[in-house]
């Protein structure tokens, strides 16, 4: 997942004479450049290093013949740029390359090119190149040359790049026509106008229309309505998915995600509407609504986002950032709310602030690798052309990893960060201020040569990393702190990561794209990395789509929808892959790259007593296509014979990760967790689904943060949110990933209670007694459910409660009392009776506190005493107290009980009648005998003279006539006299004389 990380920066062309605010950005086709219009220039840009290459300024001349810009697209081969412009005019420019780059030393500056290098170290991805060896890229010399201008008299309501053609829309008639490139030859279609098309729900022109490559098919907005298209070939199908018949607002942007086969539609009113979709000629589904005050459950004036101006997706489809008028949001596949710009502080920020995206975002893309998105502010008189915002992710995005849920790793665009909670104590772990992720900085010389960062895996012990850019890999060591990278920077060269990287032990399994020849390497982290050092290399017949580890068996699934098994096994110098058997899912899986995750779950009989090389005939799968996590279970005849057929099931819809935990043991060692942008789905027992016992989750636990990884010994889901800090001392916004962790037992225990399973649900609580926060757990059962069938109107029937059977699952437990009470102290008091009718007289408890001597619970239940019992129990159940604290010395509980007694009532009296009903109870030096009589009068003050005594110099020698050590307990016990207005006896309280005078001990007071 995405979220906003470090500081924007600002980009400008300046002094240059151009205007500073683009009204669009728009990448190539290959991501290497991308261009920014503004109203009267064109400039063109490399994404990295991101550096401003050629532009082109018009004069007042051709501003007032053709009209200032408004729109521009790319030609596919990124050769050249349309400009639409005000005046319905197209203004062709071509881009031609000079040779050379744009920055660099020349002949003379410097001694020499190495010393040049080993002054200026390359800076990331600075060789970075289109590929294809296309004649314009990063770096390069080239510049814009105006070549044609195009007269559209019927007025131009849109214009899309599709291929070698433009499609041009015109407003008079509204009516769609394939225009070719100047240059390129192509076939000539003729103009349909909209009208004459019986999918076409309007005749309002085409204002707005985006293409998506990957599924060959556009979205078009025409007036209120909205329609997926495609061509046939001899004209254009589609079907409308949005009318305005529901009272829907008006569309005005669309964007396309082929990852996920959805549509993100942007309206007036603010909303992002959702749908899946198939084939052009089929409606799309919808599928939710994403709206910034419906996340955070709030209506304040702040939160008004105005107008979405436009739409991107992650080329990988995890996230979508979303543009307003007003402001900016990132949201996850379905609908987690990942970060947004709305706050109610702005008055109070600087009156420098500089990042003025912050208040909207008018164009936006994310950059080769999706940690860098380029935005346009939507003031055009900000001080930028353009930001780029760099982002954090998780590596899950581009390798799932569901086998290791307790693990996380995350990458910048320079960095990694892995996730050390395994290291942190039980409380640690819940403490959101502490930092639980290690900084580890990518080596440069590898991130110049190929950036971006498209693979980054964590072993298992979390000791070991490894990345893989365009070409070679690199590892590193959590232990040493040292990276490895190839030896020879020509072995590097040679190939290219496809199909993921997975640890085992101190091995890593690459699968490689050697020049079209596929393999499987596996490297030692022991040794260099070269290709003498190979321990083992499997050659395959169809690029690997993914890979997952299982104790010693390999999964490798291949483009040709094959799944293959590999034994790992140690000999005494390598470590060699033994193919155990193969099964094509030709016709059960539809397109085998849609396959994003995979594991299989063994029946138990076969983990412990069946032939390893067997395992694959007797597994059920589950496979992660698209958003839906499927499970494929073979399906066995009479004989028990496996028929290597099988049954697809779907356990779960809109799925954006899941996570298992078949290898580890421990707490719920056999679950399966399934989120879907808003919910996470648990299976605790994923061994039942493979019996086809049951496919509904269990339970379905509600998030409010998106989850990084699942610590399941800690009964916690660990996730993250970002935020942004804004100082008055600074003008620019500082982005950062706040950890945030989900305690999940008590979610998952309620939803076991209320379905009267009392023994599935000790026995999912049972491995988590020895935690210290597990009363904290119980309690929030306790809570959550109280609130709901105390505040229930009308008020539920006594055999619809279960607020009685989870008081009595808490019988099981030690703290059950101590946990009750805290519930108790947490609520309003007009939730007491509902709580204690089903718990027990709160008498009864305290009595059962002090028969169990825990008299430190029992203190706490006096306030719900003295509040539901009459005066006289509560008088006596006190008394008890006090003598219970102070039999086993807790003078500290003792103190606070006393200052609660005094703080009763104005006069004090129901301390003094605590104390007196204590005194049958209590030894007779006890510290808590009371005077019952008057305090005696204070000693006769002497007669005041005319002038004051002046103070001595000289120290006065002072007699104890009564020396003894002061018990720090009766220290204590003054503090809390004093603040009670009590007169203990005399009997506790040592005397001094000092100069004649009585005085009294160090910290006690006489009574008033």
């Amino acid at each position: 997942m995405y979220w906003p990380y470090a500081n924007a920066h600002r980009l400008s062309a300046a002094p240059g004479g151009a205007e500073r605010g683009a009204l669009q950005l728009a990448p190539s086709r290959e991501g290497v450049l991308w261009l920014a219009l503004t109203r009267t220039s064109l400039q063109v840009w490399s994404t990295r290093p991101c550096e401003f290459l050629a532009a082109v300024e018009r004069t007042e001349h051709s501003l007032g013949e053709y009209g200032e810009n408004v729109w521009a697209e790319w030609r596919h081969d990124t050769g050249a740029i349309a400009v639409r412009t005000a005046r319905n005019m197209l203004l062709f420019y071509d881009l031609v390359g000079e040779g050379g780059y744009a920055y660099g030393a020349e002949q003379g500056t410097v001694p020499s090119p190495a010393a040049f290098h080993a002054t200026f170290r390359a800076m990331t991805g600075e060789h970075f190149r289109p590929p294809h060896n296309v004649a314009v890229g990063a770096g390069v010399r080239i510049r814009l040359v105006f070549r044609h201008a195009l007269t559209v008299e019927p007025g131009i309501a849109s214009v899309t790049a599709y291929e070698a053609y433009l499609l041009l829309a015109t407003k008079s008639p509204a009516a769609v026509q394939l225009v070719a490139w100047p240059g390129i030859e192509a076939a000539s279609y003729p103009t349909l106008v909209l009208s004459e098309m019986d999918w076409i729900e309007s005749d309002a022109p085409l204002t707005h229309a985006v293409y998506s490559r990957a599924m060959a098919m556009f979205v078009w907005i025409a007036g209120d309505y909205a329609y997926v298209a495609g061509s046939d070939g001899e004209g254009w199908i589609g079907s409308a998915f949005w009318s305005p018949e529901k009272g829907r607002a008006m569309p005005v942007t669309a964007a396309v995600n082929a990852r996920f086969s959805l549509v993100a539609l942007g309206d007036v009113d603010g909303h992002v509407t959702l749908f899946e979709f198939q084939t052009p000629d089929e409606r799309p589904t919808e599928v939710l609504t994403l709206d910034v005050p419906t996340a955070l459950h709030a209506t304040d004036a702040y939160l008004a986002t105005g107008p979405v101006a436009s739409l991107a997706w992650t080329s990988d489809g995890h996230a979508l950032l979303a543009s307003y008028e007003k402001g900016w949001a990132l949201w996850s596949t379905f609908g987690t709310l990942l970060f947004h710009s709305f706050r109610d502080d702005w008055d109070s920020s600087t009156r420098a602030f500089r990042d003025s995206f912050m208040f909207g975002i008018r164009s936006a893309f994310f950059g080769p690798g999706n940690t860098e998105a380029f935005v346009a502010a939507h003031d055009e008189e900000g001080e930028a052309l353009a930001y780029a915002i760099p982002f954090v992710k998780s590596s899950s995005t581009a390798q799932m990893m569901p086998e290791e849920a307790a693990h996380a790793l995350l990458q910048s665009d320079d960095s990694v960060f892995v996730y050390r909670g395994h290291e942190l104590q039980d409380d640690s772990v819940l403490a959101p201020e502490n930092d639980a992720w290690r900084h580890v900085s990518l080596p440069p010389a590898y991130l110049a040569a190929h950036w971006p960062i498209r693979y980054a895996t964590l072993s298992s012990d979390a000791r070991f990393v490894a990345v893989a850019g365009r070409r070679g890999l690199a590892h590193f060591s959590c232990q040493s702190g040292r990276w490895k990278t190839f030896v020879n920077p020509a072995q590097e060269l040679s190939f290219s990561v496809r199909g993921g990287l997975v640890w085992f032990q101190h091995v890593l399994i690459a699968a490689c794209d050697y020049d079209g020849e596929i393999q499987l390497r596996l490297y030692s982290r022991d040794a260099d990395l070269a290709n003498a050092n190979l321990l083992d290399l499997i050659k395959l017949p169809s690029p690997v789509v993914l890979m997952s580890l299982f104790d010693t068996s390999l999964l490798v699934y291949t483009a040709d929808n094959t799944l293959y098994h590999y034994l790992i096994t140690p000999t005494a110098e390598h470590i060699r892959l033994r193919l155990c058997g193969s099964i094509s899912f030709e016709g059960i899986v539809g397109e085998p790259a849609r396959v994003r995750a995979m594991s299989w779950i063994l029946p138990p009989s076969q983990q412990a007593m069946g032939d390893p090389a067997q395992d694959l005939t007797y597994a059920s799968l589950l496979f992660l296509i698209d958003a839906k996590l499927v499970l494929l279970r073979p399906s066995r005849g009479e004989d028990g014979d496996v028929n290597l057929a099988y049954d697809l099931q779907i356990l779960h819809e809109q799925t954006e990760a899941y996570w298992t935990n078949l290898q580890s043991r421990g707490p719920l060692h056999n679950s399966l967790w399934s989120y879907d942008g808003g919910s996470m789905s648990v299976w605790p027992d994923v061994l039942a689904l493979a019996l086809g016992e049951t496919l509904a989750p269990s339970a379905v636990l509600p998030l409010d943060t998106y989850p990084i990884c699942i610590l399941l010994a800690r009964g916690v889901v660990f996730g993250a949110e970002g935020t942004a800090t804004i100082r008055k001392t600074l003008d620019t916004a500082s982005f950062r990933q706040r950890s945030k962790t989900t305690p999940f037992l008590h979610a998952l225990l309620r939803v076991y209670l209320m379905k009267q399973q009392l023994d599935e649900a000790l026995d999912i609580a049972a491995p988590y007694r020895a935690l210290t926060y597990f009363g904290h757990s119980l309690e929030l059962l306790v809570h959550d459910l109280l609130e709901e069938e105390a505040d229930a109107r009308p008020p539920l029937a006594p055999s619809a409660r279960r607020l009685p059977l989870i008081l009595q699952f808490l019988d099981y437990f030690e703290n059950a009392l101590r946990v009750v009470v805290n519930v108790a102290r947490k609520t309003e008091a007009t939730r007491w009776p509902t709580l204690f009718d089903a718990a027990g007289r709160p008498q009864t408890l305290l009595r059962h506190c002090l028969d169990e001597g825990d008299c430190d619970t029992a203190r706490l239940y006096l306030l719900i005493v003295h509040e539901l019992e009459d005066s006289e129990t509560s008088i006596a159940l006190t008394a008890a107290v006090l003598d219970a604290l102070e039999r086993q010395q807790k003078w500290d509980a003792l103190r606070e009980l006393l200052s609660f007694l005094r703080s009763l009532d104005e006069d004090g009296a129901m301390l003094h009648a605590s104390l007196r009903a204590a005194h049958t109870h209590l030894a007779p030096d006890s510290v808590l005998v009371t005077e019952t009589r008057d305090a005696p009068p204070p000693p006769p003050k002497r007669a005041l003279v005319a002038a004051p005594r002046r103070p001595t110099s000289r120290p006065e020698r002072v007699e104890a006539h009564e020396s003894s050590a002061v018990n720090p307990a009766v220290h204590t016990l003054h503090e809390a006299a004093r603040h009670a207005s009590l007169t203990l006896s005399p009997v506790a309280l040592p005397v001094r004389h000092a100069n004649g005078r009585i005085v009294m001990a160090p910290g006690a007071s006489p009574r008033p």
